[in-house]
């Protein structure tokens, strides 16, 4: 990329994100507190994707999953080949941006404000087939389609994202979420709002209020505590939290994997009055008793009751990345069926015309929006390369992202890899403790950049 056409897109995106704040409350000088310093084209990590000359071709690249992580890859394999055949196969008219989620369940965002449809983002000249995965087979490089149908790869991308398990906790049901006293923000953006609804009819009433996470990987591992914390706020504010206890529930030893976000959340608690129940996780769920029975690694259970109960379900791969026999094997990730990939390159550990992103893969750390991002500047490329026969030449080092709300107008911003240290994009000030600053991060500039990630722009 040449320096003006740069300083162009630089310029056009600050003057984009400039007046997006301006029509903000947060004035243009406190917005130029936050981002002027560092420059709006590395905010929280991302840059402008490199500009290379397409590569000629007629493979055929199947994407399979039209969330972020899938349509940011097609955007950016349309980029980098010329002729390429380019199929997204995904079921769903409607695009939800789900990092919003937790904004809808604080009453900031609504649910029109973080859905959008699907065929918006499908890029131009890229085939979309309206149906689910039913099947990969990864020798003769076909997939077999929910409707019947079936599509020849040359190159396959999986980013069909992940299964949220609720039928893995005994008695629930994921329709029984909605039911009263019964929550998730990860069910759906209709959910998140009942459990905006709900917590303000919890705190009228008053009782006690659990909050869960399971013990496989998550997305937005963090969001469990921002459910907790954005709950707590909401009642606070309303003057209702003297009636209510607050829990929050793990069999894992740490909150946060890093550690000094671990403190943090604990001392919060802490400060806040909210327990925190290390006992076990999430096992069973009686509705209509509202019971919740949690279990320890030991096989000691506890029963308890609820009066608002936030469940994060446990989460695997689709059954199908498995039955195709493109599961890791053996370690610590084994169980949930993800996809093997190497960690750094993101192609198949098995299957060198296979790459992963997103949710699905099986990497240590990283089911966020952000870590697409990264994903997005190092998976085409690697395709690309290999697709010519070479080497993969990109690698992914981690990266991932967590604007961390902690009450309501409060937030920390915390960027992490693979190695568990931070790397903050904003070296000047302290991106861990609370501030303003990156709540209004959050609910204005986050989103713009992540349906500008859709089109293969701003990769990290």
């Amino acid at each position: 990329m040449s320096q003006p056409e740069h300083s162009s897109r630089h310029c056009q995106s600050t003057e984009a994100l400039a007046a997006a704040m301006e029509r903000s409350s947060l004035s243009r000088r406190d917005f130029l507190k936050i981002a002027g310093a560092a420059g709006l084209a590395s905010t929280t990590g991302v840059q402008a994707a490199p500009a290379q000359a397409a590569v000629s071709t007629r493979a055929r690249i199947v994407v399979l999953g039209g969330g972020a992580a899938g349509l940011t890859m097609a955007a950016r394999l349309r980029d980098l080949l010329h002729g390429a055949r380019i199929t997204v196969v995904e079921p769903s008219e409607i695009h939800d941006y789900q990092p919003g989620w937790t904004l809808v369940a604080a009453g900031v965002y609504a649910i029109g404000e973080v859905q959008r449809r699907t065929e918006r983002y499908i890029p131009r000249g890229v085939d979309w087939v309206h149906s689910a995965v039913a099947a990969i087979d990864p020798e003769s490089q076909r997939v077999e389609t929910a409707d019947g149908g079936h599509l020849d790869y040359d190159f396959l991308v999986v980013a069909t994202g992940l299964h949220l398990d609720f039928e893995a906790i005994d008695g629930l049901r994921r329709e029984d979420i909605g039911r009263p006293g019964l929550t998730s923000i990860y069910a759906s953006a209709e959910a998140a709002r009942d459990a905006y609804d709900q917590i303000r009819a919890f705190g009228e009433r008053g009782g006690v209020a659990r909050f869960t996470i399971p013990g496989t990987p998550i997305k937005c591992a963090g969001a469990p505590i921002k459910a907790t914390f954005i709950a707590e706020s909401l009642l606070q504010r309303a003057g209702q939290r003297r009636d209510t206890a607050f829990h929050y529930h793990t069999g894992a030893d740490q909150l946060f994997s890093v550690q000094r976000f671990d403190t943090m959340v604990r001392d919060l608690y802490a400060e806040r009055g909210i327990a925190i129940n290390d006992g076990g996780f999430l096992s069973a769920v009686d509705v209509d008793a509202r019971q919740a029975t949690f279990r320890a690694a030991n096989g000691a259970e506890e029963t308890v009751d609820y009066d608002y109960l936030h469940v994060t379900p446990p989460m695997r791969a689709h059954g199908f990345v498995r039955e195709a026999g493109l599961s890791v094997e053996d370690g610590a990730l084994a169980d949930g069926g993800w996809l093997a990939v190497d960690d750094r390159t993101l192609q198949h550990t098995r299957y060198p015309n296979i790459f992963g992103a997103g949710d699905v893969v099986a990497t240590a750390i990283g089911k966020t929006a952000s870590t697409v991002r990264s994903h997005g500047a190092v998976l085409p490329d690697n395709l690309v390369d290999v697709l010519q026969d070479r080497e993969p030449s990109r690698e992914f080092d981690g990266y991932t992202s967590c604007p961390l709300i902690t009450e309501m107008g409060k937030a920390a911003l915390v960027e992490f890899d693979y190695s568990l240290q931070e790397v903050p994009t904003f070296r000047f000030i302290d991106q861990g403790e609370p501030s303003w600053m990156w709540w209004r991060l959050k609910v204005h500039m986050i989103k713009p950049l992540y349906f500008n990630m859709l089109g293969g722009r701003y990769l990290r």
